[in-house]
């Protein structure tokens, strides 16, 4: 029915359920976790470790003096960075769009986006249509009256 597995924290047998299952039980895993995050076992509940809280209350997950070497590590690739040439690339690929839609705009209007005003025109032009076929409609029933 299952995979017959070790449970990776008892080390028990057990029949997984699912292909992915490494507990034995849902007491298994939260012990683990327990273990995996340094809580320690005090008077009947677990709680963390001073160590632990310590990080807990700078809020970060790794260790002040880390963290510091990290951050200098990434303050130095930041200082690498060519800025000048960020600016340029960036100064270019805009000149490059605008001469490209500048070009469109005028070889081949009819290939661009449809804008906000090309929308509020097109639904004004509809509307005066609907106005001239509700007026057509009107004179025709009105001639139908009549006879």
């Amino acid at each position: 029915m299952g995979i017959l597995k070790h449970c990776k924290h008892c080390h028990v047998e057990f029949r997984a359920r699912r292909r992915n299952q490494i507990y034995c039980c849902q007491s298994c895993k939260t012990l683990a976790s327990y273990k995996r995050n340094g809580y320690k076992y005090v008077s009947g509940h677990y709680q963390k470790s001073p160590d632990q809280n310590k990080e807990q209350k700078t809020g970060l997950a790794i260790p002040q003096n880390q963290m510091e070497e990290k951050l200098n590590e990434v303050v130095e690739k930041l200082n690498k960075i060519n800025v000048a040439a960020i600016a340029n690339s960036a100064v270019g690929h805009l000149a490059a769009e605008a001469a490209q839609y500048g070009t469109k705009k005028l070889l081949a209007p009819h290939t661009l986006p449809a804008t906000k005003q090309d929308i509020a025109q097109l639904n004004w032009a509809i509307f005066e249509l609907k106005q001239m076929l509700q007026q057509i409609n009107d004179n025709q029933q009105s001639s139908f009256n009549f006879i």
